[in-house]
């Protein structure tokens, strides 16, 4: 250089991972035992341990512009994080990633368990560790599965599992099930109906509000392909749905948006009566049924009401009375049986 030359160098890339998303409980566990609440912003270094509780998730943004989800009951240690790429160890649980494309040639991130490793470079997949079993699925790009001195290339729509028992098997990903219409129950709870894959095991859904699933709400996996999730507000969803072969390796992914409006009722007293309201939705039958006793086999009111979302009621010839709102459905639509919503004393 000569006097008087300026040399500008590159900004340094940050060395800590940083919480993008949370949903919740998700703790970061020191080296001396110390379980932290993860909140959004705060910044992951090598050693922490990051694990996740029952219906939980976090969303982790590494060093290199990498994406890691952690779903429900997952545990990951960050063994490293450096200019060079970042190490992470999966004890349990799964993870999905999503990875630049990087120019140079060694590995951005890799993934450990205690059967494999798995290199990456720039793509996205899944892994999952349990009962002594690593299983890999590519979706986009590529990896190499590494396991007992074998290196397997298991590229975009391809899957691998290995254990420590076994060699590494490789499979074609099968395809996604794809969200049906109808059958949605009437109640809080969300019935997703899929399309039968074949030679699929099981079936996986994912609730989220964001399209990319950085914020998983609701996770569940099924040996059927309905899939029920219990006390879901009202609201748009993006609802995400694959399959299981017999290996255990999970498929390729589809994903909808749907919207999720369960049928709610109420009582109010009031000084000269009763008010009841429910949700009201087109070409469904409401009926509301009054009942001295919880049985209701003899209902002093059963009334019908198709267009209404209420009704107030005066003189009552008791004022201790069992309710409920059952809903009638339209063939072609929702199930021709009926459907107690909402019921009280």
């Amino acid at each position: 250089m000569q006097p008087g030359m300026a040399l500008q160098l590159p900004s340094q890339l940050p060395l800590a991972a940083e919480v993008s998303q949370r949903k919740g409980s998700v703790w970061l566990v020191r080296d001396d035992g110390a379980r932290i609440p993860l909140r959004t912003g705060m910044a992951i270094v090598p050693g922490d341990i990051v694990e996740t509780a029952n219906q939980a998730s976090v969303s982790l943004h590494l060093p290199h512009g990498e994406d890691v989800i952690l779903p429900s009951n997952s545990r990951v240690v960050i063994k490293r994080q450096g200019h060079s790429g970042t190490r992470l160890y999966l004890e349990r649980g799964e993870l999905e990633a999503n990875v630049p494309s990087q120019h140079h040639h060694s590995d951005v991130l890799r993934i450990e368990t205690p059967t494999s490793i798995i290199g990456v470079r720039g793509t996205h997949f899944r892994v999952s560790y349990g009962d002594d079993t690593t299983l890999v699925s590519t979706l986009a790009g590529e990896v190499a599965l590494s396991h007992e001195g074998q290196t397997v290339s298991v590229p975009a729509g391809q899957g691998a599992r290995s254990s420590a028992m076994s060699p590494v098997q490789t499979a074609t990903l099968l395809p996604a099930p794809v969200v049906q219409e109808g059958g949605q129950p009437f109640d809080r709870s969300l019935q997703i109906n899929l399309s039968k894959v074949e030679d699929a095991v099981a079936y996986h859904v994912q609730l989220a509000r964001d399209p990319s699933f950085q914020n998983i709400i609701h996770d569940k996996c099924s040996a059927s392909p309905t899939v029920t999730f219990d006390s879901v507000s009202q609201g748009f969803y993006y609802a995400r749905s694959s399959a299981f072969d017999s290996l255990g390796i999970e498929g390729h992914q589809d994903h909808q948006l749907i919207l999720h409006r369960p049928i709610e009722a109420s009582l109010e007293v009031i000084d000269d009566g009763y008010r009841f309201h429910w949700t009201r939705i087109p070409r469904l039958e409401h009926r509301l049924q009054l009942s001295e006793d919880a049985t209701f086999d003899e209902p002093f009111m059963n009334r019908s009401f198709a267009t209404s979302q209420g009704v107030t009621l005066h003189n009552l010839p008791t004022d201790d009375f069992f309710w409920r709102v059952l809903v009638f459905g339209t063939i072609g639509e929702f199930a021709d049986d009926s459907a107690v919503v909402a019921s009280g004393r």
